[in-house]
C-alpha cells in the first residue's frame, strides 16, 4: 500500500481535528477518518453542541467538489441516542467534501474549520484539485461556494496563494487547472503585475493539443480581460473557433448576433437554426455571461410577437423546454399577471399557458450551476424566487375550480410571506373558507393585524366575529388597534414625521365626474389629501381599498377632505370607465379629472405642474396639503397593504391635525 503523502495527512488532521475519538465531545465526525472515493462514508453530527442545539429537527446537505464545480445532495440524517447519523457513498471524481447541517434560518458549517474533509483515491492519493479546493471554499476572492463559510473561516489572498502552490507542487498537471485561478487572485493582489507570467500560462494552455474548450475559454478571459492583450485574446479565440466550431463561444457570438435583430418576425427563423445548431440539451450546463443576458430575451422577442399581434401562443409551447428556466417566471408574470391585474384576460383564459408555464419552473430538473443546491435546497429556492407566480397560480386555479389544489399551494409559499402580504393573506383567509378550515380564519386575520397587512374584506370578517362575541362593535376599532405592535407604530410614526415637509404648493380648481369645478385653493383650514391615480394603472387600483379605509375614517370629518384625481387618461370614455369601476367595488371616492396641459395638449397639467416642482414622476402619487395651504407629505407608489395605506393616512392626518 502507498503512503499518504505526508502534507495529505497534516491537512487531513487539520480539517478534521474535530474527529479524534469517540469519546471527543465535538459535534462533527466522519468514518473512515480518511473518505475514499467511490467506498461509503458515514457522518455524525451532535446538534447540542451547536448553535443548532434547541432545534427538535434538523436537517443536513452533503456538498460533493468534482470537475471543479460543487454539487449537493441532501443528507438523509436519522436520529441515533444524541446524534443524528447519515451514510453516503463518495463520488469517484471527489476531491473535497463539505457538510453543512441547518435548521430554518439557522445553519451550521462548523465555524472556523468548516465541516470539510480531503478524499483520497483507492491508491490513497489526493485527487487532483484537492489543495486548490480547500482554499477557494475558504477565500473570497476566488469563493466557490458562496454562503457556506461562517466569517471567521475565512482565509486571506496570500494563504490562498499557498494552496494554489501546493496544488502545483502536488500535481503536475495542475498548471491547466490552476493557472486561471491563480491569474484572478494576483490580478486583485497585484492588479498590473504578472501578465508576462500569465501571458506564458495562456501560451501554455494553447500548445497543449487537447485542450478541452472550458480550459481555453478561461485562457481567452486571462488574454482578453486580466491582461487585456488583444493579439493573445484573438489568437485564443481563434483556437477556440478552429477545435469546437459548433461550441461555447460559438453559441455565444450567435446569441449575440440573433439578439442584434431587430425585427422579431425575422429573428423566428434564426432561433430554430440556432437551436438545430446548439441543441439545448448539449448545453444544458453552460451558462455564460452572454447567454445569461441576452438568450432568454431572444426567446422572449419570438414567443411573444404572434401573442401581441394574434393571439397565438403556439411558439410558447413550442420553445417552453428551451427558454432559460428562471426567464419563465418573466413570462408569467407577463401572459399571466399582468393580464389578469389590467382585466384584460380572465383566470379561465389564461389557464391552459399558467399551467404549462408554472409546471416548467417547477419541475424542470436542476442542471449546471443549479446542482449546487440539494433537491430540498432547490425546492425552497425556487418556490422563494417563484412566490409571487404561485400566488397568483393559487389565485387561477381557485377561480376555475380548484381551491383544494390552490390551498395547497397557498400552505408551501405560507413562510414565505409570513403574514407580510395583504394579498396573500386575504386570499389564504379566502380559500381557508372555501376549504372548511373556518376554526384557522380569525387566527389568520388576527395574525395579518399584527403585521398590518389587512384588506377590508378580512376586517369585516373580524368585525362579523367580534360582534357575534360581544353583541356590537362599539369597541372594534380599539380591539384592532390593540393588536398592532405598539413598537412598530411608533417606527412608523418617527419615519412619517421623518418624511414630513413644509413647501408652498399652488392649488388648482379642477371639475368631477359630472362637470362640476372644486377649487382647492378656497378650502384653506381643511387637511386636502390629493391621489393622483388612473384606470390603467393597476397599482393606483390596487391602493384603492386602503384609502377608501382612510375615507371611511374620515367620512364624518368636515376638516378632513380626500380628492382622486384622474390624471393621464387616453380612453374617451374614461369618465364612464371611472363610475362603473367605483360602482363595482363599492367606493365613495370623490374623483377630480386632472385639466389638459395646453402645451402637450395631455389631461395631466395638474399632474405635470407637480412633479416638475415637487421632483416626482409616476402614479400612484399622494399628496397631503395642510390647512395652511403647505405641502406637508408626498409619497409614490403602493406597498401592497391596505391597512398599513390607512394607517399611513391615518397618522399623517392626526399629527397634522395635533399641529
Amino acid at each position: 500500500m502507498k503512503k499518504i503523502t505526508l502534507l495529505g495527512s497534516i491537512i487531513v488532521l487539520l480539517l478534521f481535528s474535530c474527529v479524534a475519538n469517540a469519546q471527543d465531545r465535538r459535534p462533527f465526525h466522519i468514518i473512515p477518518l480518511v473518505p475514499v472515493v467511490g467506498q461509503d462514508v458515514k457522518f455524525t453530527y451532535d446538534n447540542s453542541l451547536t448553535t443548532l442545539a434547541d432545534e427538535e429537527t434538523v436537517y443536513g446537505t452533503v456538498y460533493y467538489w468534482e470537475n471543479l464545480r460543487w454539487r449537493a445532495e441532501d443528507l438523509k440524517l436519522v436520529k441515533n441516542d444524541t446524534a443524528w447519523e447519515a451514510t453516503c457513498r463518495v463520488p469517484e471524481n471527489c476531491a473535497l467534501v463539505s457538510c453543512k447541517f441547518y435548521a430554518g434560518d439557522k445553519k451550521d458549517t462548523g465555524g472556523r474549520s468548516t465541516y470539510t474533509t480531503m478524499t483520497f483515491n483507492k491508491n490513497r492519493q489526493n485527487l487532483p484539485t484537492a489543495y486548490m479546493a480547500w482554499g477557494m471554499l475558504r477565500n473570497k476572492t476566488l469563493e466557490s461556494l458562496p454562503g457556506y463559510c461562517e466569517e471567521d473561516a475565512y482565509i486571506d489572498d496570500e494563504v490562498m496563494r499557498f494552496w494554489l502552490n501546493q496544488q502545483l507542487l502536488k500535481d503536475p498537471g495542475a498548471r491547466k487547472y490552476v493557472f486561471y485561478y491563480a491569474a484572478k487572485l494576483l490580478n486583485k493582489m497585484i492588479p498590473g503585475e504578472k501578465h508576462e507570467q500569465m501571458l506564458g500560462d495562456v501560451d501554455f494552455i494553447l500548445n497543449l493539443p487537447d485542450a478541452d474548450e472550458e480550459t481555453l475559454l478561461k485562457a481567452l478571459e486571462v488574454a482578453k480581460n486580466i491582461v487585456k492583450d488583444s493579439t493573445k485574446a484573438a489568437a485564443v479565440e481563434a483556437r477556440i473557433l478552429k477545435d469546437y466550431p459548433n461550441g461555447i463561444l460559438a453559441r455565444d457570438q450567435e446569441i449575440w448576433r440573433i439578439f442584434r435583430i431587430m425585427d422579431a418576425d425575422a429573428k423566428a427563423p434564426e432561433l430554430d437554426a440556432f437551436l438545430k445548431r446548439f441543441p439545448t440539451e448539449k448545453f444544458q450546463d453552460i451558462e455564460t455571461e452572454t447567454s445569461s443576458m441576452y438568450l432568454g430575451k431572444i426567446f422572449q422577442a419570438v414567443v411573444y410577437q404572434p401573442i401581441i399581434k394574434k393571439n397565438d401562443y403556439s411558439l410558447l409551447y413550442k420553445y417552453i423546454h428551451d427558454v432559460p428556466h428562471l426567464y419563465l417566471l418573466t413570462f408569467y408574470w407577463h401572459m399571466v399577471q399582468v393580464p389578469l391585474n389590467t382585466n384584460q384576460r380572465t383566470p379561465e383564459q389564461v389557464l391552459p399557458f399558467a399551467k404549462a408555464i408554472y409546471n416548467e419552473v417547477m419541475t424542470r430538473p436542476q442542471v449546471g450551476a443549479d446542482r449546487v443546491y440539494s433537491e430540498r435546497e432547490w425546492k425552497d429556492y425556487l418556490i422563494t424566487r417563484g412566490k409571487d407566480m404561485i400566488l397568483k397560480h393559487a389565485f387561477v386555479l381557485d377561480a376555475t375550480g380548484s381551491s383544494a389544489e390552490a390551498l395547497e399551494l397557498m400552505e408551501e409559499i405560507k413562510g414565505k410571506y409570513n403574514f407580510k402580504s395583504a394579498e396573500y393573506n386575504n386570499q389564504y383567509v379566502h380559500l381557508l373558507e372555501k376549504n372548511g378550515y373556518q376554526s384557522m380564519v380569525i387566527p389568520t386575520i388576527v395574525a395579518s393585524v399584527r403585521e398590518d397587512a389587512v384588506t377590508p374584506e378580512m376586517l369585516e370578517i373580524l368585525r362579523k366575529d367580534y360582534v357575534k362575541q360581544h353583541k356590537n362593535d362599539k369597541d372594534f376599532e380599539a380591539y384592532v388597534s390593540s393588536l398592532k405592535s405598539q413598537e412598530k407604530q411608533q417606527e412608523l410614526q418617527k419615519h412619517l414625521q421623518e418624511t414630513m415637509i413644509n413647501k408652498d404648493i399652488e392649488l388648482f380648481a379642477m371639475e368631477d365626474l359630472d362637470g362640476k369645478k372644486v377649487d382647492l385653493s378656497k378650502m384653506k383650514g381643511k387637511i386636502i389629501v390629493l391621489d393622483f391615480w388612473a384606470t390603467w394603472c393597476s397599482p393606483c387600483k390596487a391602493s384603492l381599498p386602503g384609502m377608501q379605509m382612510a375615507v371611511n375614517k374620515y367620512k364624518n370629518d368636515p376638516n378632513v377632505v380626500f380628492f382622486f384625481i384622474s390624471t393621464m387618461e387616453t380612453a374617451a370614455d374614461f369618465k364612464e370607465q371611472i363610475r362603473k369601476f367605483m360602482k363595482e367595488h363599492n367606493y365613495t371616492l370623490k374623483v377630480l379629472c386632472d385639466n389638459v396641459n395646453p402645451k402637450t395638449k395631455k389631461q395631466s397639467a395638474v399632474y405635470d405642474t407637480y412633479s416638475k416642482a415637487f421632483k416626482f414622476s409616476g402614479i400612484p402619487h399622494k399628496m397631503i396639503i395642510d390647512g395652511n395651504g403647505k405641502l406637508r407629505w408626498s409619497i409614490n407608489g403602493y406597498m401592497g397593504s391596505p391597512s398599513a395605506l390607512a394607517e399611513e393616512m391615518n397618522l399623517m392626518i392626526e399629527m397634522l391635525k395635533a399641529e
